[in-house]
């Protein structure tokens, strides 16, 4: 078979963490009040978590906590000692999204083990290994890999944790700004609004935004990928290496993922028994497909790299029958997971001898106590009988144990008061759960944790340096001469390549596919990079969003360690997985971090130098005030395109039509009448849906200097190269102070707005 795995089940409440509990979990993943993916989840307080660690701790079951958000940089200070607590209390390990909270926690307490959240978008072995350099002994990797792409993830050394049941996203994990950008409700901040859900029309240039007319037209929901359901595949994914089945559901009632995790943990156990012999039961698949599914399940990309039988593109709506049968099945996991709780079994013995104290000794985990109470007196009428003093010690009530066995030794002529017998087992079992939960629990204040509190250092002009750890190599020759931020252009097509060339940018940054749909990648890019030389600009290669272990992204890896000799300059990286290959083949120092590699606080920012980066982009969700709690010194701001919204797996020409092999470029609109362009990338195999109007901010270009950006990028996807060679002159006069005027419709996402 495999390795022993464990069964990870959500909890969106101290409720549902009893509940999966009785059920069966060997581990529970929650949040607390703050920076947590579900921030409208039932999430504890600070007492109440605490008390939920200790009771799965006493039932030997683990708990993780969700600390899987980015955090702003006013934010961070507040990290430690929210975490403080339940560090102390022995949290088995504290799940993250932000690199800045990953070094900070890391420093802070070394011995915690940290998990990478499939947030954090790890796609290959290279960003794992990376990772396990942080205190990650843990790995979420992004839901859309293969079996054998997680079997390499194992091997390159921390766990692995795949998700097997529930809702799936049909953006790679943490690239998604679409409930962001649209609605100001952040993915990254635990606030989706889930626009992925609703309705849209495919290439219909007619629509008005009705929504009658929407439903009218079959429109579909294309960007709604089924349930996941992998109860089938675990004797696979034990031989896959994998570590933690995950349940996803901390947003879903608690029967719900108590009735999933009874499920799985028939089939865990049947599997360990007698692994030859693995087979589902139609009655169970029944039973999860009752609780809850998105019309019907799929079995994830586990076999499959996307398709339409994936995707619940027109919505199942539940019959009164269906209804019916999902009331009494949430009903029966009530009474089944949350009418009863879960009790820890505990051993009794208890002596009671005339002339000695009362003894008794409580035994539960391989741990005993032994208590000893009043003194015990000789009875002068009716001496305490063995049945007597078993009965009282067995009243456990509502204490987290139950008595199994309780023996007794007595001479039979003693006597003690029922309120001594009460105190001798009320002791007994406070002791043992002392020392049970103490098994589990840290020693507070470490030596790394009280560094990580010290003041900044004062420089000698009474100003606040940033500490050691977070300050900021400039890179040398960052800006452009005269003093100007440097203008850089991402091109991806040939029409706004040759614009770029003849334009007034300083830099020109091309799209690794546009090299790579050449006979000669190299070649092509040395004779851009000439070119670019003799008109005085510098060239760059912009890298895949989503790096995985394909024939493409092999080609690529060969590419990019022949770019350097071809007078590439500048290797835009957008995935942890590139910049970790770039960072084992020595090439970091050409490494300028895309906005997808996620800086919101100076500990990111410390976190990507750490790697060798100096050269990063603003994160597109922080506001001017909140940029400016930044280092910007390193850091290029994109000021003009249209923002990927997504970045999926699934492709929108798959699902409709089958695949054609072509990269191409289609519309999704929306119940508003809002166009997002798709591209479709045939050379890494995966969509970016781009938002309806581009981002433009050329008229705050003051506020954008005074925040101290070396650089500003201009971002072409679907401008002709007029209007390419436009948009470059526009950024130039902007950047020398002249006020600008844009026409047609724009946003300035979250520059002046941000997000909660």
């Amino acid at each position: 078979m495999g390795n022993k795995m464990e069964l990870l089940a959500p909890a969106g409440s101290v409720e549902g963490l009893k509940a999966v509990i009785a059920a069966g979990a060997d581990a529970v993943y929650i949040g607390g009040s703050r920076f947590g993916a579900r921030a409208y989840a039932q999430n504890p307080e600070e007492a109440e978590l605490v008390g939920a660690i200790d009771y799965a701790h006493l039932r030997n079951v683990k708990v993780y906590l969700t600390v899987n958000t980015l955090l702003k940089e006013r934010e961070m200070d507040d990290l430690v000692p929210y975490v403080r607590p339940y560090v102390e209390a022995g949290v088995d390990a504290v799940l993250v999204q932000d690199f800045g909270v990953l070094r900070r926690l890391h420093r802070s307490f070394p011995s915690l083990p940290l998990h990478a959240s499939t947030q954090m978008n790890v796609t290959g072995a290279a960003a794992a290994r990376m990772l396990a350099g942080y205190g990650v002994t843990r790995v979420v990797p992004a839901r859309e890999l293969s079996l054998p792409e997680i079997r390499r993830i194992r091997e390159a050394g921390p766990e692995v944790e795949v998700f097997v049941h529930g809702a799936l996203c049909v953006c790679y994990s943490g690239q998604c700004l679409y409930s962001s950008m649209i609605g100001g409700r952040s993915g990254n901040r635990g606030r989706c609004a889930q626009p992925c859900r609703l309705l849209y029309l495919k290439d219909d240039e007619r629509f008005t935004g009705r929504t009658s007319i929407l439903e009218e037209k079959q429109a579909r929901h294309f960007l709604s990928p089924k349930d996941l359901c992998a109860v089938d595949l675990l004797p696979e994914l034990a031989g896959a290496g994998v570590d933690s089945l995950k349940i996803e559901g901390r947003m879903k009632q608690p029967e719900y993922a108590a009735g999933v995790v009874s499920v799985y943990r028939k089939y865990l156990d049947l599997l360990e028994r007698n692994p030859s012999d693995y087979r589902v039961a139609q009655e169970d698949r029944s039973f999860l497909y009752d609780l809850y599914n998105r019309s019907g399940f799929t079995d994830g990309y586990l076999h499959r790299h996307n398709g339409p039988e994936m995707m619940a593109l027109v919505k199942h709506e539940l019959t009164s029958e269906e209804t019916e049968r999902r009331h009494a099945l949430y009903a029966e996991m009530h009474r089944c997971f949350m009418d009863r709780e879960k009790k820890v079994p505990i051993r009794i013995e208890a002596a009671v001898f005339a002339g000695r104290p009362a003894e008794a000794s409580f035994t539960a985990g391989g741990r005993t106590v032994r208590v000893t109470g009043d003194p015990v007196s000789a009875a002068k009428s009716q001496p305490l009988d063995e049945a007597k003093i078993r009965a009282n010690m067995s009243k456990t009530g509502e204490t987290d144990f139950e008595a199994v066995s309780v023996r007794v030794r007595t001479d039979g002529c003693s006597f003690l008061p029922v309120k001594s017998l009460n105190e001798l087992r009320r002791a007994g079992v406070g002791a043992l759960r002392d020392a049970l939960t103490a098994e589990w629990r840290r020693l507070p204040g470490t030596e790394a944790e009280e560094n990580a509190r010290q003041p900044a250092e004062e420089t000698g002009n009474g100003e606040t340096a940033p500490s050691e750890a977070v300050q900021t190599v400039i890179p040398a020759a960052f800006s452009a001469p005269g003093g100007l931020p440097e203008l850089s252009v991402l091109v991806s097509t040939e029409e706004q390549l040759e614009a770029a060339m003849e334009s007034a940018a300083d830099q020109v940054l091309v799209e690794s596919s546009l090299l790579l749909s050449k006979t000669d990648p190299a070649s092509a890019a040395e004779r851009i990079s000439s070119a670019l030389k003799r008109k005085r600009k510098t060239f760059g290669v912009a890298l895949p969003f989503v790096s995985r272990d394909t024939p493409a992204d092999r080609k690529l890896k060969n590419l990019a360690v022949r770019l350097p000799g071809t007078g590439c300059g500048t290797l835009l990286t957008r995935s942890p997985e590139m910049l970790a290959r770039l960072r084992e083949a020595g090439l970091t120092s050409l490494v300028r971090a895309d906005a997808g590699l996620y800086t919101f606080n100076r500990d990111a920012e410390a976190f990507l130098e750490d790697t060798g980066v100096t050269r990063l982009t603003a994160p597109l969700e922080l506001n001017r005030y909140e940029l400016a709690e930044r280092d910007n010194r390193s850091s290029e701001l994109i000021l003009y395109g249209r923002i990927p919204l997504m970045i999926t797996a699934q492709c929108l020409v798959k699902e409709t039509v089958g695949c054609t092999g072509r990269s191409e470029r289609h519309t999704l609109t929306d119940r508003t009448g809002a166009k997002f362009l798709v591209g479709c990338d045939c050379i890494f195999c995966y969509n970016e849906v781009l938002n309806s109007v581009p981002l433009m901010l050329f008229d705050e270009m003051k506020t954008i200097q005074s925040l101290g950006f070396p650089g500003v990028r201009v971002q072409c996807t679907v401008e002709t190269g007029a209007e390419t060679r436009r948009l470059l002159e526009m950024a130039r006069c902007a950047l020398r102070g002249a006020e600008i005027r844009f026409g047609g419709r724009f946003t300035r996402g979250h520059f002046l707005r941000g997000v909660e």
